[in-house]
């Protein structure tokens, strides 16, 4: 029983992840005022991580504390991830060298397809695969992307929910480093 329901609640998040971002495709304007995406301030401790990266080593928020950090949960198949990427990519060139550390939690993909997706599409941060527990750790209910800057300590200082441009990005970056 434990474990029908087990797969049961594994399945139900699997389809509300896939629901979610594949019915919110709006195109995302630069200056974000044709889009539903939301952020929130918030400041405190934030939530602990332990993910499998692409090659399948061990990485931990520990590893990060010292350096402001991006926080991306994203998918291979989501439009609106796809469509903030160049974005996200121009903040790492900018700011990779004052310590900036992205790191891409894939939701719903494989080892595999996120490899193949970074390399074709230049992307040379640290790329982990979501489980359930760092999903839940950090609260990003069913849909992706989701971005979470959090400052040097490892404490949330904003998140985003949807797709963002350069400037939300910039904006919020400044504010971390």
């Amino acid at each position: 029983m434990k474990r029908y329901l087990l797969t049961l609640a594994v399945l139900f998040i699997t389809t509300a992840f896939l629901v979610s971002c594949s019915s919110s495709d709006e195109k995302t304007s630069t200056d974000n005022a044709n889009t539903t995406a939301k952020t929130e301030t918030s400041t405190g401790t934030g939530a602990k991580f332990m993910a499998l990266d692409i090659d399948g080593n061990f990485h931990t928020l520990e590893q990060y504390i010292g350096k402001p950090l991006i926080l991306n949960f994203w998918g291979t198949w989501c439009p609106p991830c796809r469509r903030e990427l160049p974005d996200l990519k121009k903040i790492y060139a900018k700011y990779k060298s004052q310590g900036l550390e992205i790191i891409g939690l894939a939701v719903n993909d494989t080892p595999e397809k996120v490899r193949k997706f970074a390399k074709d599409s230049g992307i040379d941060w640290v790329m982990l695969i979501a489980n359930r527990e760092s999903a839940m750790s950090y609260n990003i209910g069913t849909g992706v992307p989701v971005t979470i800057l959090l400052d040097k300590d490892g404490n949330e200082t904003s998140r985003a929910i949807g797709a963002r441009s350069y400037e939300f990005f910039k904006s919020e970056v400044e504010k971390i480093l």
